[in-house]
Formats: C-alpha cells, structure tokens, sequence
C-alpha cells in the first residue's frame, strides 16, 4: 500500500510536470497533491527499510562506541515503525530543502554557462541594483570611451506576437562583435541586418509558430503599434535563463514602437581586456549617471545571481523550521522510550554500564533515527529536483555537494542536540528504582 501510494504520488508529480494542454491550475494542483501523496508514501514505506537502514547506518556506532553504539543500533531497529515515523519529519524537511538546493545549484550553473557561451569577456553596464533599466544615454555615452572596440545596448520588454504576450528584445549592430550565437539558421550577419523590418527568433518559438528563414512575422508594441518583420535567422538559445528575448528586432526598430526606452543592459569590449586602467575609464565615462555601475563579467554572473539566491535563501529558513519541529520530535520519543526502558536501563547499570555509556547509547540511537530521516531525505529531494530539472529548460540538475556534506553533518548535529535531555535523564536513574519500575 505505501508503495502504491508513493507511486501514485510520482505518477500525478510526473502528469503536472510533463503533461501536454494543462491549465496553471491544474499542473499546480497536480504537482502539490502529488508531492503530499509522495511524502506520505515514503514515510510508510520508509518503516519497511527502517531495520537494514538502521543497520548499516548504526555501524560506525557499533564499531567504535563499543557495547553501547552496538545496544544503539539494536535499540534503533526494535521498534521500525516508530523509528520511521520519528524520523518522517526530518526527512520532509530535509527533502525540501535538498530541492530547493539543486534548483539553486541548478540555475546557478545554467546562467553561467548561458553568459559564457553567449558572451565571451569585457564589462557590463546595468543598473545599480543589477534588475531596472538604465537610460540609453549611458550606454552611449560608454560608447566613447578610449578603448571601446564594441558595444551594444540591448533592450527588452513585452509585445504581442501571435496574438500572446511574450518577451521581445532589441539590439544594435554592435551585437555581432559582442554575442557567440549559434544558429539553427542562418549566420551572424543576421545580427547586422535587421534594419527597418529584420528579426531573428530562438527555435523553441520558430518550432512553436512554424517558422523559418524568411518567414512573415507581426510584433505589436504595447503603443498598439504593428511592425510587419521578416525573419532572417533562428539561433539555438543556451541552456539557462534567457539572456535574449523570444524575438529581437533592431534598437533603432524599438525606439520607434516604445515610448520611453531604456536599456536593460549594456555590454562591452575593449582593447586590452579587462584591466583596472579600462574599468576606470568606463566609470569616469559613467560618472554623470549615478544609477549605473560597470560590472565585469564574473561580477555581472554573480550579481544578477544574488537575487534568485537572496529568495532561495528566504526558502532555507522557512523550511530550517521543520527541521526544528523534527527535533522535537525525536526528543519526545527518545524520552519516551528512557520511560519505557526505565527496567531495562536499571538492568544494563546492575550489570556494568556506567553513566557516560548509557548518554553514549541514547545520543547515539537519536544520532542514528536522524541519520535515517536524513539518508531518506535527502535521497527523495534529489529525485525530485532531477524531476523538475528534466522539465525547466533554465535549470541544469546540478549535484551541490557541499550543500549535501553540509545537511548530512546538520543531520548528526540534531541527533546530538535532540538526545541531550533524554541521555541525560536516563543517566540520572537510580539504579534500585529503576529495576523495581514496572
């Protein structure tokens, strides 16, 4: 039955995921119910595989604590149902946060790599807080920087384009100098002959509306003005966020369909690379713009990366409350079962065990409950984050393996703090007491 349900479960993640003609609503519903049957599942399931789990994960504890690691393990495995639930809190927390670590490491890695295959070196100019756009003028007035070698402002912002809302972008000639893009059709002079009437378009939307080299193409600005285009090339976009729009006119176009435009970015080459004496220069060119900033290109990275991470990192804390609900939750059983083993406890003191060895047993019990949630866990929220990796085109399944080295020594961590009290309180039994305890 847990298996069924935990099947279930992926099968309804899977139909929001990769289902063809559904509404947000339903890919939501589907992908949340989904979730919720998935974690139920698991956590049945999960007392099933708690005894051979319990231990190969008590081994270390068996091996180097002695006769209390190896009464640890055993404890561990007594009762699987009621390690297993204990330790279902810890595992949802931890896969949630799991997840959410591989789609940062995943779209980290994926911007980077659109920017490195994209653009080859040289600077950026964006606004202050890296998001807003930034007046053409300073993009020109970078342009007469000594050094310059090229240059191009890019713009963005909504159109209507077969009869949808989506993102359209425009550049300057400077583009083909600037951009490596590579082409499903047609070459780089597409990027200098747009002219009037010229556009070229990534193939996902060329493939979506049937379109070629040549093809008839109509953007309507939100001015309501219609521009009749013809397409002269389709590039291949690089995995990642998109760096350009669905479909790219020339500046010159743009200026005359948007009232007020603004860059969104500008970028740059100049003679010699990137040197303090270029920066410089540029930021003196820049000086009477104060809401613009010159960024290299590992600066640009990782500044438009610290937005999606200050989110993400919203994200961590509200999920690291369940991992303090979860510990908890494991100090509860623990001193419930100090309760229920108080005899049992009494008898291990008459026959030898001395204080030290039995917090030893209790800590290392808890250290091994938590290290089942968080072996289960962690496992889940990377199936889970190679499932939506496999269906978000601008995230690449990426391993972060210090993020994962680090939540596995978090886990051990809670498995000592969690069996404080309890180790402490059966440590303090009295020894007659305890074996009179019925």
């Amino acid at each position: 039955g847990a298996a069924l349900l935990t099947a279930a479960g992926f099968a309804l993640l899977s139909y929001g995921l990769f289902g063809s003609g559904l509404a947000t609503k339903q890919i939501l519903v589907s992908m949340g119910v989904g979730t919720l049957l998935i974690f139920c599942g698991v956590a049945l399931l999960s007392a099933r595989i708690a005894r051979p789990l319990a231990w190969a994960l008590g081994a270390p504890a068996s091996r180097f604590g002695g006769a209390a690691g190896a009464l640890a393990r055993d404890n561990s495995r007594r009762n699987p149902q009621r390690t297993a639930s204990t330790a279902s809190a810890l595992m949802i927390g931890l896969a949630l946060i799991t997840l959410i670590s591989v789609i940062a490491a995943g779209i980290t890695k994926s911007f980077r790599g659109a920017v490195n295959d994209l653009w080859t070196s040289g600077y950026a100019i964006t606004a202050q807080n890296n998001f807003e756009p930034i007046p053409i003028a300073a993009g020109n007035a970078a342009a007469k920087t000594p050094g310059v070698e090229a240059i191009v402002n890019v713009r963005g912002g909504d159109a209507g384009l077969f009869g949808q809302v989506d993102r359209a972008t425009a550049v300057g000639p400077g583009a083909a100098q600037i951009f490596r893009l590579k082409w499903a059709s047609g070459d780089n002079s597409a990027l200098t002959r747009l002219g009037a009437h010229g556009a070229f378009v990534d193939d996902g939307f060329a493939k979506d509306h049937n379109l070629s080299v040549g093809s008839p193409l109509k953007l309507t600005a939100p001015t309501g003005q219609v521009l009749q285009l013809k397409v002269l090339g389709i590039f291949k976009p690089p995995t990642g966020p998109p760096f350009l729009g669905r479909v790219t006119i020339s500046d010159t176009a743009w200026d005359k369909l948007y009232a007020s435009p603004q860059n969104v970015y500008s970028l740059i080459r100049m003679r010699g690379g990137e040197t303090a004496a270029n920066q410089a220069a540029l930021e003196r060119q820049l000086k009477a713009f104060p809401d613009a900033k010159v960024q290299t290109k590992e600066q640009f990275i990782d500044n438009q990366i610290s937005g999606i991470n200050a989110i993400l990192n919203v994200l961590f804390v509200l999920l690291a409350l369940s991992v303090v609900v979860s510990l908890f939750g494991i100090i509860n059983t623990l001193v419930l079962t100090v309760f229920e083993r108080t005899r049992e406890i009494g008898m291990l003191r008459a026959v030898g065990m001395t204080r030290r060895n039995i917090r030893s047993m209790i800590r290392n019990e808890s250290i091994i409950t938590a290290a089942l949630g968080g072996v289960i866990g962690i496992a889940l929220g990377l199936v889970l984050g190679a499932l939506l990796a496999s269906r978000v085109d601008f995230i690449v399944f990426t391993l972060p393996v210090g993020q994962l080295i680090a939540f596995a020594i978090a886990t051990i961590v809670v498995g000592v703090i969690a069996a404080i009290f309890p180790a402490r309180r059966a440590a303090r039994l009295n020894v007659l007491e305890a074996l009179q305890y019925e």
